[in-house]
């Protein structure tokens, strides 16, 4: 591989593989000695069904940290940038999250690229009382 690249952490949410930028992750282990408050089930990327992994992120200002509850961390890939794209206007303008910020190329087939400091901040958004 030459020219720039792009080092992402792929993961499985249900049914669907997502990517996110290796930098958003603190780290990735297992959910069982987190406390509740600090796991985040059920985002706009959907509820996991095993609950077993998760991956630490902190929030935009690094000051808190939330674990992402996924169904499989499957690793990491160096991707050329050139993969890398900017979703469409329009597809953008019909996500409710403004979490997912582009796809990646991965042999060939789209996978939609997610900021999770973006996505844990959403959920504590929605989650807050009103």
């Amino acid at each position: 591989m030459t020219g720039p690249t792009s080092e992402l952490v792929l993961f499985q949410v249900g049914p669907r593989t997502f990517a996110a930028v290796v930098h958003d992750a603190i780290r990735i282990g297992s959910v069982r000695d987190v406390p509740a408050e600090d796991l985040v089930l059920e985002t706009a990327l959907g509820a996991p069904r095993a609950c077993t992994r998760g991956i630490v992120v902190a929030s935009h200002d690094e000051a808190v940290e939330r674990t992402l509850v996924v169904d499989q961390v499957i690793g990491t890939r160096s991707v050329p940038e050139v993969q890398v794209q900017p979703l469409p206007a329009f597809a953008a303008a019909c996500l409710t999250s403004g979490a997912v910020t582009g796809f990646v190329l991965l042999d060939g087939d789209p996978v939609l690229l997610v900021d999770l400091p973006t996505l844990v901040r959403e959920h504590a958004t929605s989650a807050a009382p009103v």
